[in-house]
């Protein structure tokens, strides 16, 4: 990206949104997203699993089905065919 195309970017409204998921597609929708432009983050922890006598520790997505997005109206539109989206404030209310 030129310079000055990312801060055309900085300076457009944009608000954290929700991206529902199929289970255990996050990774593969984040980098979807993230091909199309999209500011996105998955947060992950690390875990131990254990298969036979084998044990490995890998990443796995720390909220299942979801992947956070900081984008624009007119971004959100787009994407409301391919992916359900929540704003932010819907996950507070569930409190």
């Amino acid at each position: 990206m030129i310079l000055q195309d990312i801060k055309n970017r900085l300076n457009e409204t944009r608000n954290w949104y929700i991206v529902l998921t199929s289970p255990r597609r996050e990774k593969k929708a984040k980098e979807t997203l993230d091909n199309k432009g999209v500011i996105t983050y998955l947060p992950t922890i690390r875990v131990k699993r254990q298969w036979k006598e084998r044990t490995r520790e890998i990443q796995i997505p720390a909220v299942n089905r979801c992947i956070f997005i900081y984008a624009t109206e007119v971004e959100i539109e787009t994407l409301k065919d391919t992916y359900p989206t929540l704003p932010i404030e819907m996950a507070e209310e569930g409190n």
